[in-house]
């Protein structure tokens, strides 16, 4: 042992190695101990502004959750949003009003998530642990290190973290401190629900009042208070998107001379909307093209290509046209553009298939990207819409002889062809607006033969949903188109379709002068179809006015050649209305056949929406003959087929038809409680002649 050694055994030789030693000692250890942190209480949080508007719901829910204490950690609160809405400054605005609960400190980074050099974890903890109080010199290299050291000094603390404009999980899950007593606010573009325990906050646009406030807020509230209207005008073609509504309201306060008014009228362009939506280092379009320029190449083609769409929303097939690529290619595309924060999923719609659509200001952005296979994308487009909306019309009603054009089809795949038309009345509700914009859109790029046979499509649907403003436009655009395209036989197919809505506006003698220029463009181009139809239509309108002799004329000549032509359904639709002629006439005992064999053919056919007009035909028949309960039995099969269809009008003749029966059988409260049924509907329906009719029926019913 060296204690049992002596001075004199040892030696000054040893003596002094062991002082060496011993100082040696002292001197490395002095290097590689680091010394201790200081205790620095950090105070990073940027200025809060003072405009700071709405968004009460989410303050009241982020103050909840940051002020929460953990067991295990401290609450982590994600706020993901598409650029412009305000993420950061709704963090910040959070975490100042409750920075006072957090006496160790209040750490900021901006993670860069989205720039072309994003920030990496390790560069962001070395600066939290000088904020912290180590040494520069103490901090280790490696990140695993630093994270290490990070957890360290915050395990006590009682920090609130801002982490802003993160690109995802792997960036702030190192930042994450250790112990319960911290908070974290993360903003960023993407979902961040992956990180383990963290709580969602997906932000979205500004109500429309809290939109006006913000633009009061920043151009003063005399400015906006003077003129509302305009004020509501601008902020929604700001898409009430925070960021723009700053810059509109910015550009205002700089002009003292530039009108909401006028401001908004600028905006109304969209091929030049983005351009007066920048001020300064403030610019709607940079915000929304970093999100854009991330994407890898097949996103920002579906991105571009779905700028060409015409609607306000879609479904996936439209985009694997425009594509040209399959429909679970499709679907992931518009789930990645989702999640990138470029485009919205919305509510189902009436066929039960999930729509998405863009923000306007997105939708401007798309617009504005060179796209080179424009042409060839929107003939697919168009002829996808063809292809869906001649077959709903054919399940719709089936037997028809229809007339096409030589625009191009484009197929939908069957088995989602056959979902999405299962109820065609349903897919064409869904659609409806679409298509009107496709007939636009096609008309607009001069493809006449897409503009015209489009509405020739959806005239019977336009027509049994009683939308006459819809059709009335798209029927103008059809007319302009097929006559532009020098197509004499298209002109009168369209010509055809215009006398059709005047006839159900209730304008007989513009249908009938419409009708004759059909005729003779029929006659022209030799269509024995197109004339008998035309005679079918000619009949009708002679039956609703009760010009028998003529009407029986003009029908029996129709069912000769339709039948001649195989058009089984139009020849069943004329026996049908010459039944009601024959009716008209008095002779029942040939209308009630000829009802019976119409029925027969559109039973055959499947044709449902026919069979209905068939069966409340037959019922007048039956009324007329005295047979009250085969007449109630078939109104009232009338009136099932009509309801299950949507056919508000067809539904409220059979329950006129239903009433007519009840009052002939002294059944007085029952019969004025389905007149009233009826009057609602027709009046739902817009149908003033049938509003009229109904009137009569409840007032001779009153008096009796």
């Amino acid at each position: 042992m060296l204690g049992d050694v002596g001075p004199m055994q040892f030696g000054f030789a040893g003596v002094a190695a062991l002082l060496g030693g011993a100082l040696a000692w002292f001197q490395a250890d002095s290097v590689v101990r680091p010394p201790a942190p200081r205790h620095l209480v950090p105070r990073e949080l940027p200025r809060d502004i003072s405009d700071f508007t709405g968004r009460g719901p989410e303050l009241a829910e982020l103050g909840q959750l940051l002020r929460k204490k953990g067991r295990i950690s401290g609450p982590l609160v994600a706020i993901s949003g598409r650029g412009g809405l305000g993420k950061t400054t709704l963090a910040v605005h959070a975490a100042q009003r409750v920075a006072a609960d957090f006496p160790d400190g209040q750490l900021f980074a901006s993670l860069r998530g989205y720039d072309a050099t994003p920030a990496e974890p390790a560069e962001v903890l070395g600066t939290f642990l000088r904020s912290l109080g180590a040494e520069p010199r103490a901090i280790p290299e490696a990140q695993h290190d630093r994270e290490q050291m990070f957890r360290t000094l915050t395990a006590g603390r009682r920090l609130l973290i801002v982490l802003d404009n993160a690109n995802g999980p792997r960036q702030v899950r190192p930042l994450l401190p250790g112990g319960p007593g911290s908070a974290v606010v993360v903003t960023s573009r993407a979902s961040l629900s992956s990180i383990e325990g963290a709580h969602s906050i997906v932000l979205d646009l500004l109500e429309p009042g809290e939109s006006v406030e913000l633009l009061g807020q920043i151009t003063g509230p005399k400015r906006v208070a003077d003129n509302p209207q305009d004020a509501r005008r601008l902020v929604a073609l700001c898409g009430h998107l925070p960021l723009a509504i700053r810059i509109a309201g910015a550009r205002l306060a700089e002009r003292p001379d530039l009108s909401l008014t006028a401001l908004a009228g600028r905006l109304e362009d969209e091929r030049h909307r983005l351009d007066h939506l920048e001020i300064g280092d403030l610019d709607v379009r940079s915000t929304f093209m970093i999100s854009y320029q991330g994407l890898p190449y097949e996103q920002q083609r579906a991105f571009r290509l779905l700028g060409l769409f015409p609607g306000s929303d879609f479904a996936t097939w439209p985009l694997a046209a425009l594509m040209d690529v399959g429909l679970r290619d499709a679907e992931r595309l518009l789930d990645a553009l989702v999640s990138a924060q470029l485009l919205d999923a919305i509510d189902p719609d009436e066929t039960g298939v999930v729509r998405y659509r863009f923000h306007d200001l997105l939708r401007a952005l798309a617009r504005e990207q060179p796209e080179p296979e424009a042409d060839a994308a929107v003939d697919r487009l168009l002829g996808a819409y063809l292809a869906l909306a001649a077959e709903a019309e054919d399940r719709f009603q089936p037997g028809e002889v229809r007339k096409t054009s030589t625009h191009p089809r484009h197929e939908v795949e069957a088995q989602h062809r056959d979902e999405l038309l299962r109820d065609p009345v349903a897919w064409f509700i869904a659609e409806r607006h679409n298509l009107g914009a496709c007939v636009r859109f096609a008309h607009e790029r001069q493809l006449w033969d897409a503009a015209w046979e489009l509405t020739h499509i959806a005239a019977p649907f336009y027509e049994m949903l009683a939308i006459w403003d819809d059709w009335d436009v798209a029927v103008k655009l059809a007319l302009t188109a097929a006559r532009r395209s020098g197509n004499r036989w298209a002109e009168s197919i369209t010509l055809f379709d215009t006398g059709a809505l005047h006839r159900d506006l209730g304008l007989p003698d513009q249908a009938l002068a419409v009708y004759e220029e059909a005729l003779a463009g029929y006659e022209a181009s030799g269509d024995q179809h197109g004339m008998a139809a035309v005679m079918l239509a000619q009949g009708i309108i002679y039956r609703n006015r009760g010009t028998w002799d003529v009407a029986a004329q003009r029908l029996t000549a129709a069912a000769e050649q339709l039948e001649s032509a195989g058009d089984r359904r139009l020849t069943a639709q004329a026996l049908r209305s010459l039944a009601v002629v024959r009716g008209g006439q008095g002779r029942l005992d040939e209308a009630i056949p000829l009802f019976q064999r119409a029925l027969a053919e559109f039973q055959r056919l499947g044709d449902r929406r026919a069979e209905a007009y068939a069966w409340r035909g037959l019922a007048q028949a039956e009324l007329d003959n005295g047979d009250l309960g085969a007449a109630a039995r078939s109104f009232g099969r009338s009136q099932e087929l009509t309801h299950e269809l949507r056919d508000r009008r067809g539904e409220a003749r059979a329950l006129q038809g239903l009433g007519r029966v009840e009052s002939a059988g002294g059944a007085t409260v029952a019969a004025l409680r389905r007149f009233a049924q009826a009057r609602k509907i027709a009046d739902e329906a817009h149908d003033q002649v049938l509003v009229g009719q109904l009137d009569t029926d409840i007032a001779s019913v009153s008096q009796a």
